[in-house]
């Protein structure tokens, strides 16, 4: 009988590569894919797409626990490939294509900027809400994807969270300093 939580979690990680992918085509790697033999001793990340990131795949169902355990998992995938970058990314179940997708999940001091969250939160469905959030209530402000970058505090470990469109924008921009810095 199929494992049918490793199949769900096998389906995000397969997906999650061409949204990166998409996202970032000029630091793709070229033969980008999901990396095989997850779970092992020394697990370097779910995805092979970025040189210097590992990347972590959590669709869990208890969204507060997938994003902390994402973002955890990141940084000690990370230090066992010897990158740089530690990257959490969280499916958001049931978002429609217009909406936001995919979280970026990242523990303080490892987005690939310096970076002061916009909204600090406590309670993980407000985080959410906020995230997924492209249009604001009637007198309030509608951040835009690539500042919507929040704190989820609360119980457990604080982590940032953002619509992946945030992370990916800050992995270019600092990307874009590392090559000013080389010329």
């Amino acid at each position: 009988m199929a494992n049918s939580s490793k199949n769900k979690g096998d389906r995000f990680e397969r997906e999650a590569v061409p949204v990166l992918v998409d996202l970032l085509p000029e630091f793709a790697l070229p033969k980008s894919m999901r990396h095989l033999g997850a779970g092992r001793a020394e697990d370097v990340g779910d995805l092979y797409v970025l040189a210097d990131a590992a990347v972590q795949v959590k669709a869990w169902k208890e969204m507060g626990a997938g994003i902390r355990a994402a973002a955890a998992g990141a940084v000690i995938q990370a230090g066992h490939g010897d990158k740089d970058i530690a990257l959490g990314m969280v499916p958001i179940l049931g978002a429609r294509k217009d909406q936001v997708r995919w979280l970026a999940c990242v523990t303080p001091g490892r987005w690939p900027v310096p970076v002061e969250p916009v909204a600090d939160f406590a309670m993980v469905s407000k985080a959410l809400k906020w995230v997924r959030a492209d249009e604001a209530p009637h007198g309030f402000r509608a951040w835009d994807r690539l500042e919507r970058i929040g704190l989820l505090a609360g119980t457990g470990e604080p982590t940032l969270i953002a619509p992946i469109e945030a992370w990916a924008a800050a992995y270019r921009q600092a990307h874009a300093v590392v090559l000013r810095a080389a010329a």
